[in-house]
């Protein structure tokens, strides 16, 4: 083809319409804004033909193909092209406005059939294309548009015939908009939204602007229009959610105001919306009418003059098998699983969603970042390694400023009308320019209603000092550590934003809870958007129909980035994650505090009363045994405040007593069924502490020396104790091998991904876990000792844990009791070396054979836990399978560890095996090895170690959020130098 459009910056667009609000419009008298089942819209979503081409100029119109495709989709996902993930880098040479030669194009086809009057314009509208399109109609050139992620319309009525067209779109994958479209994301190519042709009238309503303020007991509704040239009489009514008529008006002007008196405002919470019924004699809009305000007082977000906090996450369009294509019943998933776990803000990383996402977003409550389709920071890298000189290159380039416009041109204008965006915001890591200033000046102009944002204020040298960031209405960070934040929060004098943080990749986040903290204690900080939501990942079937995901590096692609698309608080398929349960606990509705005997609720909703939102039930466990429950109902509490709550307890004695409120879902909810749980707070109610106590046993128990050990022997058990390794590698119970392997001691763990940089799996890692080779400790031992009474054998046994060309990690005297009983008492005196600033975990590994298969504990669960992840976790006695306690992440690593636990046992048939301490530990059970975890990049390529690996660990490191973020905290690390471990291992038979 003889087209070159894609490769001209001035030229962005060719003969589409101007931009307008988004709306589909309907015949007279109907009542109806869906494209389905509408007169007015012929939508040409389905079948199409395609034909694929490795190059744009190898493209022909000409003849028909044997393939079919559907529309919407991503032609990679139907094996045409390969998939490719690339976050930092372009997948192109940099060199503006050039793409290169061999540039995949496909050519879509299909047939339509309309009948023309002289009545009646047909506009062609595609909602999304990536990354740009050619349209012809019945052979003719129509026109062109690049922006992958906004509509472009066109004016066909002139290239229709009577009857049956052919429609052909030829799509590349890519133009000079790719140099603009450097988002973190999977790229792919094709017709990923609607396509539909809208039947309207010579004249209408082009575009209209529905801005809304608020004056004591009344709200004035204003409406500015574009008729297209022409002064058309429109009439419009508004009606409130019950479709009562509350105000109405007519005008031929391009203006018009209406009020309502004591109206009901939109928040997230309580997204009350009216309807606008908007009638010219040939046509009819039904749109909806959020009335709100938002403004900044001081450094404090407003909505409707009330503080708010956003609670928040940032969203592709993400799916495992429609890629790019977001049905309605996905994105309402999505919505619905937010809401259900207190998620209240969306920012649409790094693009505008679907139109109707937002509708969405109005009317079930979220309030949104709307993003421009815009990130650069491919040219961060493009003359060799990522220097801060070349960031900003774009947005100080006068040949970007067109396209960089247009695109919040185009953001701006098709949502203006939506109550749910509180905030326009730029675009993404592009640095900060001239153009930046023009776009500015653009959003400005279009609306001046709502916040600006844009977090990227990284200069290139030579802008240093030549520009202002006032113009932007908050302040915005990316992954700034606790200290920071709170330094930004203490020294902000506009709403403080953390428009990524919590980085979600695998095990993580760690440390919500302090973010949350921050948030609450200062007023101008607005709140954050954890990165991200979901998962990218492409899924396959193995033989047996089990998903299997895969990532960057996975389709034959050179340049990727590996596994860094699998970083969200959702599984691909949208099963949560732990590190969503850790959000939603941290942003629960209510939170409870105790002072002495009394307990006090805080409401942190922004404007429902809790006596209209929750019931608070609580629960009074002992020892995971509930004693006493109740709920407190009709609580009035106001959005802010702080009231004790009406508790009467029972007196209960002992250890383990926990008092649990949960804030449960009062009314049912589109999103939320009645009943459901938006969170919790426990509180340790026990008046002692627990204590171990060892099976009384007056059996006798003696030892003998064997050649590799000890053979310690009672009346139903023995064990064997190896002086080389340290440890026990035997343990018989009632004549039953419980040992699979001998027991080690284990300072490493399968690195997570925020342990990537620390643990020295990522490129550029210096001094790291493997550069240590903590990942390759081993036992020394030393001479070792024994003493036997007759109902106890004690092993002493000094050792130290080394590794090949490294100096020993720690030195340990290592002191085992074996009772009459079978009970063993360990108790390991650790010196670690000083030099090590942190451990990964101190503990023991256990080998137990693979019937080892179920598990009680009395620590932190139901779920995984860690000391920096366990805010949405609870003290219990849970029961669970080994398999049950796995997390089965898409890249293996460190999971399934349960912290602050008093107690657990494993058991098959026969035997349970009790590990308990007065002084709380982790552990886990897993039938995956840590070195199998660390070897194999997929979750499907594990392979199961044919017994049940139980960690008995005294400390284990959190796992922050390192990724893309800060280390873990430095209180959560395992950093003691001079500790004690003691605990009881009690293999018994089972009665």
């Amino acid at each position: 083809m003889n087209y070159n459009y894609h490769q001209d910056l001035q030229i962005v667009r060719v003969n589409t319409m101007p931009d307008r609000s988004y709306y589909i419009p309907c015949a007279p008298g109907k009542a109806t804004s869906s494209k389905e089942n509408n007169e007015s819209v012929l939508l040409l979503n389905g079948s199409w033909q395609f034909a694929y081409y490795p190059s744009f100029s190898e493209a022909s119109l000409e003849g028909n193909s044997d393939s079919v495709l559907p529309v919407p989709s991503n032609w990679q996902m139907y094996g045409f092209d390969k998939h490719q993930y690339v976050n930092f880098d372009y997948p192109i040479p940099y060199n503006p406005p050039f793409v290169p030669k061999e540039n995949p194009c496909g050519i879509y086809k299909r047939t339509f059939s309309v009948e023309l009057t002289e009545e009646i314009r047909f506009y062609l509208n595609f909602e999304g294309v990536d990354s740009c399109h050619y349209i012809f109609l019945n052979g003719a050139f129509v026109g062109y548009s690049q922006v992958s992620h906004s509509t472009a319309e066109y004016d066909v009525t002139p290239f229709l015939r009577d009857g049956e067209n052919e429609i052909a779109v030829a799509v590349l994958k890519w133009c000079d908009g790719t140099y603009l479209e450097a988002q973190d994301k999977f790229r792919m190519s094709g017709i990923f939204r609607d396509v539909y042709l809208l039947k309207r009238p010579q004249h209408h309503v082009r575009h209209y602007v529905v801005q809304t303020s608020i004056q004591q007991e009344c709200a004035a509704i204003s409406f500015k229009f574009d008729d297209f040239g022409q002064a058309l009489n429109k009439s419009i009514k508004i009606l409130d959610a019950a479709g009562r008529l509350v105000a109405e008006g007519e005008t031929c002007d391009d203006t018009l105001c209406l009020t309502i008196d004591h109206p009901v405002l939109w928040n997230a919470e309580q997204p009350y919306l009216y309807q606008m019924v908007l009638d010219t004699t040939e046509e009819r809009i039904v749109d909806t009418i959020g009335i709100r305000t938002i403004s900044a007082k001081g450094n404090v977000l407003l909505v409707n003059g009330q503080s708010i906090k956003l609670k928040g996450v940032n969203r592709h369009d993400s799916y495992p098998d429609t890629g790019y294509v977001a049905s309605l019943e996905q994105m309402v998933q999505d919505l619905q699983l937010m809401k259900q776990h207190n998620i209240n803000a969306i920012r649409t990383s790094h693009y505008p969603n679907a139109p109707e996402f937002y509708h969405l977003c109005d009317e079930y409550g979220f309030y949104v970042i709307d993003e421009g389709d815009m990130e650069t920071h491919g040219a961060w890298s493009s003359h060799g390694e990522r220097e801060d000189d070349w960031y900003a290159l774009m947005h100080h380039d006068p040949r970007f400023e067109t396209a960089v416009v247009d695109r919040v041109q185009r953001l701006v204008t098709r949502d203006i009308n939506r109550p749910c965006v509180l905030i326009w915001s730029l675009g993404n890591e592009s640095g900060f320019g001239v153009n930046t200033l023009a776009a500015i000046d653009v959003m400005r102009n279009l609306d001046s209603t709502r916040l600006l944002h844009y977090e990227s204020k990284l200069l290139v040298p030579e802008d240093q000092g030549k520009f202002s960031f006032d113009i932007l209405d908050v302040e915005s960070y990316m992954y700034p550590d606790l200290e920071t934040a709170e330094k930004l929060a203490q020294e902000c004098k506009k709403p403080l934003i953390l428009c990524e943080f919590a980085h979600a990749m695998g095990n993580g986040p760690g440390s919500l809870t302090e973010y949350y903290d921050l948030f609450y204690r200062y007023s101008g900080f607005a709140g954050g958007f954890v990165w991200e939501w979901c998962d990218h990942a492409i899924v396959q079937h193995d033989a047996s129909g089990n998903p299997q995901y895969l990532y960057g590096g996975d389709f034959g692609e050179v340049l990727h980035d590996g596994n860094f698309c699998v970083d969200g608080l959702v599984y691909p398929d949208r099963t949560p994650h732990t590190g969503l349960l850790e959000l939603k606990n941290c942003a629960r509705p209510v939170h409870v505090t105790r002072q002495g005997n009394t307990f006090w609720a805080e409401n942190k909703l922004d404007f429902a009363d809790l006596s209209d939102a929750l019931t608070i039930v609580w629960t009074l466990e002992q020892s995971g045994t509930k004693i006493a429950e109740g709920s407190i109902a009709d609580f009035n509490l106001a959005p802010h405040t702080k009231a004790q709550l009406p508790l009467s307890l029972p007196q209960i004695d002992g250890s383990r007593v926990y008092l649990k409120f949960e804030y449960v879902q009062m009314a049912e909810h589109p999103l939320i069924p009645a009943g459901t749980s938006l969170g919790f707070d426990q509180f340790d109610l026990s008046t002692e502490k627990s204590s171990v106590i060892l099976p009384v046993s007056h059996h006798a128990v003696t030892a003998r020396q064997t050649e590799t050990g000890w053979l310690v022997c009672g009346e139903a058990f023995s064990y064997h104790f190896n002086t080389t390794l340290g440890t026990f590698d035997s343990c018989v119970v009632d004549g039953k091998e419980c040992f699979a392997h001998p027991a080690e001691f284990d300072i490493y763990r399968a690195p997570t991904d925020n342990d990537m940089i620390e643990a020295g799996i990522a490129s550029y890692s210096k001094r790291s876990w493997k550069s240590l080779r903590l990942d390759a400790a081993y036992a020394y031992t030393y001479e070792t000792s024994v003493e036997q009474s007759n109902t106890c054998v004690t092993i002493i046994c000094p050792l130290s844990l080394v590794a090949d060309r490294a100096a020993p990690f720690c030195t340990i005297k290592a002191v085992y009791k074996v009772y009459g009983s079978g009970a063993v008492e360990v108790k390991l005196h650790v010196s670690v070396r000083k030099d090590l600033a942190y451990l990964p975990r101190f503990g023991m590994r256990y080998f137990l054979t693979e019937d080892f298969q179920n598990c009680t504990y009395f620590g932190y669960g139901p779920h995984e836990s860690y000391a920096d992840k366990h805010a949405g976790c609870y003290k219990s006695k849970f029961h669970a399978t080994v398999p049950e306690l796995f997390e089965n992440y898409i890249y293996p690593q460190e999971n399934g560890s349960h912290y602050d636990t008093e107690e657990c046992t494993l058991s098959n048939a026969a035997t349970a095996i009790k590990v308990c301490s007065t002084t709380p530990f982790s552990f886990c059970a897993s039938e995956y090895t840590r070195e199998e975890l660390a070897a194999k990049n997929h979750h499907f390529e594990l392979q199961k170690s044919g017994c049940t690996v139980l960690n008995i660990d005294y400390a284990m490191t959190g796992v922050g959020s390192g990724s893309c973020g800060p280390y873990t905290l430095e209180q959560y690390r395992m950093t003691e130098k001079e500790f004690v471990f003691d605990y009881a291992f009690l293999p018994q038979k089972k009665s």
